[in-house]
């Protein structure tokens, strides 16, 4: 079974730049595991089947226009069951408004009261969310630790590697005085970000 990997919720707030409106709900051990998110116009609307409740749920002008036409009572029905969660998905790590929409009291204890945070980015929806699944992306790829050291050739990564003793740093620091920069040596973290793209970088460690 492959390997998951996990971000605190604190630092995807911070990356982000994101306004805590539920000041009273405890986000420092909240961790987001899944890559994908969900606008919930379909849950809004009442139709529950396939909802997965362990994403990041995104409220953007279109859904939030859609609760005020269909009114409160109705929004705080739906939301509800948006902020329960299920047993097997578990509840959202956190709902984010976008474009700075007010989050009504009612929505905002009922979020206190299933200790969901409610954030809001000052972002339209479309790029925040762009943004955020890019993120998220890098943060929670599959990863895996090499021997060998990495520079940044022309900002390329190349990774140098061998037998112990052969002369890796040696090769890196020639190139680091030639101008080119050092990202690791000895331990490299390597991510898949895509099909396509890896990244390496120095484990938190040793950084």
């Amino acid at each position: 079974m492959a390997e998951t990997y996990s971000v605190l919720l604190e630092k995807l707030i911070e990356q982000m730049e994101l306004e805590n409106v539920t000041k009273d709900v405890d986000v420092s051990r909240i961790e987001i595991v899944q890559t994908d998110v969900n606008r919930p116009a379909l849950q809004l609307a009442g139709f529950f089947d396939y909802f997965d409740s362990g994403r990041i749920q995104i409220i953007g002008h279109v859904e939030h226009t859609y609760m005020q036409q269909k009114g409160m009572e109705h929004s705080v029905a739906m939301m509800e069951r948006i902020m329960a969660g299920s047993e097997d998905k578990g509840q959202p790590p956190c709902i984010v408004y976008c474009r700075e929409i007010w989050v009504e009291d009612e929505i905002v204890a009922l979020a206190n009261k299933y200790r969901v945070p409610l954030l809001r980015s000052r972002k339209a929806t479309s790029p925040f969310m762009a943004e955020l699944i890019r993120w998220l992306g890098a943060e929670l790829a599959p990863r895996c630790s090499v021997h060998g050291v990495l520079v940044d050739i022309y900002g390329e990564g190349v990774l140098i590697m061998g037998e112990s003793g052969i002369g890796k740093s040696e090769v890196a620091l020639e190139l680091i005085h030639r101008g080119h920069r050092l990202v690791s040596d000895d331990v490299v973290e390597i991510k898949r970000v895509s099909d396509n793209s890896l990244i390496g970088s120095s484990p938190d460690i040793t950084r």
